[in-house]
């Protein structure tokens, strides 16, 4: 709308590194992310990612599931 565009976009990898202290499992996961981009003169100005982070945090272990 006017200046800004969203998406949405499904992520996927596997839990091989420590995340918040947690070492790499070898989890599957994915996670959706709502990324927001301004533009202005045809070029993106301004740029807004919001990663499911607790879907991923539940999906290694970090939090209880739902």
């Amino acid at each position: 709308q006017d200046d800004k565009v969203w998406g949405q976009i499904v992520a996927r990898g596997t839990h091989l590194g420590t995340v918040m202290g947690k070492p790499g499992t070898g989890t599957p996961i994915q996670i959706d992310i709502i990324d927001v981009c301004r533009f202005a003169n045809g070029k993106m100005v301004e740029h807004w990612g919001v990663p499911d982070t607790l879907a991923m945090m539940e999906q290694i272990g970090l939090v209880p599931g739902r």
